[in-house]
């Protein structure tokens, strides 16, 4: 009676404020809820007893689409059937016992139903232990957290299965997971990159864990989807491969702080960081793990003809430069500049569609060759340019002197220091002059010449590149 006293007077004073406040805060509530909901719970949820003595899980995988490779966030999105597989003796009763006991009424509710078809419309009439009307809400399943997922979005189906079949020991778990992963990627050799995507799935660390490790299995880059044609825009799949780990937790947590951070202080008094082996869970406690790669390759031919082709072209319109002749000066030099700002224009293009990362690429080192070449035309020109105009000055003065020193009619030719008369040394001399202006031409063709090899075997060793120098670079040949 208080409350609803206290809530007229708050309207009479207020003007429904109270109501007003309640709503919105109401409103509020539940949209806090929505961010809970779009996640809902990590596809693999563990339940039940842990079997007495650890076990050896087989984990396949089959991808049923890659739906996008974000190279600029480093980041990806799939949906991957992960499927599960282990002994245990207890299942196929532990499925009949929790099928019973539902169906009679004793289990209220049956929280996990074998499989997601059956979630919420269990019927409690069924007859028969059929994958489809059983429940499995008491068999051990194990609990597999994501390390590298970066968003489980909103309004994903998230598909299951147990498989638990009469007169076997083994049981089948199997999830389809629509996920956004991050993964370090490699832009070395873009655009003829090779990346590994990966998804990175852990057993919780425990001492002496209920699994013992993880065994590879099947594996499929296609699932359920059929057509031809490709799947994803700019990538290929290339293959998947399944990696399991087992390692202990305080070597993980050493190699992370103590490569990318501080050890903890000495005073700590449940230190992060300590020996190998040591005593207590951090000391003791062991990672079972696995990653799937799933390994894709850049369509490479769409930034050939757009990119790189274009770069080409223009850095061999510079060639032009020393087929000009060197007195040609203001238009060598047009030509190339022309040129470095049609590199620039392009490069503004190309930079929008490169990842950013902290090393050059293949095809920004291509760029940074061909501003090179193109902008030794310049002083290469100037140089023949003024090598030119010397000689043709000296041989101005030749001539004047030959012009000057004609001999009169009739008079006897002076001799020069050789013996020959004066006009006929000159002569020589202009002769010799004449065959030294063949300079400016080798030094245009030798440079010319030089250029041509330096963008062949520059192109070469970037795009197609020396497995040599690069040693550490994903490979696809691991699929072949």
């Amino acid at each position: 009676m208080r409350k609803r006293k206290g809530g007229r007077g708050r309207r009479r004073d207020g003007g429904g404020g109270g109501a007003t406040g309640f709503t919105l805060a109401v409103i509020l509530f539940l949209g806090t809820l929505r961010p809970l909901e779009a996640q809902m719970s990590l596809p693999f949820t563990g339940q039940g007893d842990e079997p007495e003595e650890p076990v050896e899980v087989y984990v396949s995988a089959m991808m049923e689409r890659l739906l996008e490779v974000d190279d600029k966030n480093y980041l990806f999105e799939n949906i991957v059937y992960v499927y599960l597989s282990w002994e245990d003796e207890r299942a196929y009763q532990q499925m009949i016992d929790a099928t019973d006991s539902y169906r009679n009424g004793t289990l209220e509710e049956c929280e996990r139903p074998c499989s997601s078809d059956s979630q919420g419309s269990l019927s409690r009439r069924g007859t028969g232990y059929h994958h489809h009307d059983t429940c499995c809400s008491t068999i051990w399943l194990p609990t597999i957290e994501m390390l590298n997922v970066y968003e489980l979005p909103e309004g994903r189906l998230q598909p299951y299965g147990i498989i638990k079949d009469e007169g076997s020991s083994g049981v089948a778990w199997w999830v389809g997971i629509h996920g956004k992963y991050f993964t370090p990627m490699d832009f070395r050799r873009f655009p003829f990159d090779h990346q590994e995507l990966d998804m990175q799935f852990s057993f919780t660390p425990e001492v002496n864990p209920a699994i013992k490790r993880f065994i590879p299995s099947a594996t499929s880059t296609r699932f359920l989807i059929r057509g031809e044609g490709d799947a994803l825009s700019g990538f290929e799949v290339a293959g998947i491969k399944i990696v399991a780990k087992k390692e202990s937790l305080q070597d993980e947590l050493d190699f992370f702080i103590g490569g990318y951070g501080t050890k903890s202080n000495p005073n700590d008094p449940v230190k992060i960081t300590g020996g190998p082996a040591r005593s207590g869970y951090l000391g003791q406690a062991e990672r079972v793990s696995f990653d799937i790669f799933i390994g894709v390759d850049r369509f490479s031919k769409y930034y050939v003809l757009n990119m790189i082709v274009p770069v080409l072209l223009l850095v061999s319109l510079s060639f032009i430069t020393y087929i000009i002749p060197p007195s040609s000066l203001d238009s060598r030099i047009g030509l190339n500049v022309t040129l470095f700002l049609a590199l620039t224009a392009l490069q503004f293009v190309v930079n929008d569609q490169l990842p950013k990362s902290s090393y050059p690429t293949a095809v920004t080192e291509l760029i940074l060759v061909c501003y090179l070449v193109v902008s030794f035309g310049v002083p290469e020109s100037i140089v023949v340019f003024a090598l030119e105009a010397t000689m043709k000055a000296r041989e101005d003065k030749l001539m004047k002197s030959i012009k000057d020193g004609e001999e009169v009619e009739g008079m006897a030719s002076p001799k020069s220091e050789d013996g020959l008369p004066e006009s006929m040394s000159i002569a020589m001399r202009v002769l010799k002059r004449k065959r030294s202006q063949k300079a400016p031409f080798i030094i245009d063709m030798v440079s010319l010449a030089v250029m041509i090899v330096i963008v062949i075997v520059a192109s070469t060793i970037i795009l197609v590149g020396v497995p040599s120098l690069m040693p550490d670079l994903p490979d696809r040949r691991q699929y072949d």
